[in-house]
């Protein structure tokens, strides 16, 4: 038997594949794009899953009948309303931010190939687009100043991306209010004065806060960790911080890597780096402690140990300066 998998499949269709050939199953993997223009700006083409993701993404998709107490207990999920809160709340900020700026600017932005040839056909152009009108609803400048600010830089032909390149130098011009989550942009000044918009988006903003306290009270009841933590010895601030991010993102539970895959958006970029950073450090504590718990027994303790052992962030803070997300 021969069969075709793009990713889309379940575990059982997965199980029907490679068990209903008489003298041999055989697999093909789609890791390619379907060549539909429409799909261009879906993280999947840009950032093509390897054969071995494909798989495990499959493998995770469960299509199993369920009751109707579990999908109510699922319903009731405060990670999965916290994803799905997160995607109204960045989606209404960037539809109000468009109508504030106003059609006209609108339009002359979605011309940006007059200043930047290809421009508007890379694939983080959509993103690129959002930030812009965001930024220019907090600063009141048309969002082509901004833009052409940021092109105003190094030679953006060799970029494979000239829109993710353009986004990242965009990074210091994001509204000073911080949002909801450290990743997440903040209401921008003249929004929160918006009679309409500034109510409805500072309720959404809160409704996002309200699901990540409850995120992090959840992870931390039962006793048990969870498995993402893979005995890490993670400190509990840590924990809780990773647990909001997963759940904001949309990780799959099964996904066991701690902060997931890669991110397109920068500022969530820089949040992953940082917690990335956190479990590295943390895991690295972790294994000298248990070097030194082995080489107690055969040399004395030194009194000065822990003194001279250089500091490192608490993971419970969030970092300052111009290189923090969200701030």
């Amino acid at each position: 038997m021969h069969g075709l998998l793009t990713g889309q499949e379940s575990r059982q269709q997965l199980y029907t594949m490679v068990t209903r050939g008489g003298a041999a199953n055989h697999l093909y993997l789609q890791v390619v794009g379907d060549g539909d223009p429409h799909t261009l700006i879906r993280p999947d083409t840009i950032s093509p899953h390897t054969p071995t993701e494909t798989l495990q993404q499959i493998l995770s998709r469960d299509e199993a009948p369920l009751s109707a107490s579990t999908v109510l207990r699922e319903l009731n999920d405060p990670a999965a309303l916290l994803f799905q809160a997160v995607q109204r709340y960045t989606d209404s900020l960037h539809v109000a931010a468009e109508q504030l700026v106003g059609p006209h600017a609108v339009a002359e932005l979605d011309r940006a190939d007059q200043y930047v040839p290809g421009l508007t056909t890379e694939p983080a152009w959509p993103t690129l687009r959002a930030h812009l009108l965001d930024i220019a609803a907090d600063t009141g400048k048309h969002p082509l100043r901004h833009l052409l600010t940021a092109a105003s830089g190094r030679d953006l032909r060799t970029a494979g991306d000239m829109a993710a390149l353009l986004d990242w130098r965009l990074t210091a011009l994001r509204p000073s209010d911080p949002g909801p989550l450290p990743w997440l942009p903040g209401i921008p000044s003249r929004l929160h004065a918006d009679p309409v918009w500034g109510i409805y988006l500072a309720k959404r903003s809160q409704l996002v806060a309200e699901l990540a306290g409850q995120v992090e009270d959840h992870v931390c009841q039962g006793g048990s960790l969870p498995a993402w933590t893979a005995a890490a010895g993670l400190p509990t601030a840590l924990v809780r911080e990773i647990a909001v991010w997963r759940a904001a993102s949309g990780i799959n539970p099964q996904d066991l890597r701690p902060t997931g895959g890669g991110q397109l958006d920068t500022a969530a970029a820089l949040w992953k780096q940082r917690l990335d950073w956190h479990i590295g450090r943390s895991t690295d504590l972790s294994g000298n402690d248990r070097s030194n718990q082995r080489q107690s027994a055969h040399t004395p303790p030194s009194p000065s140990h822990h003194h001279n052992r250089p500091p490192y962030p608490t993971p419970g803070q969030r970092p300052n300066g111009p290189a923090a997300p969200g701030r």
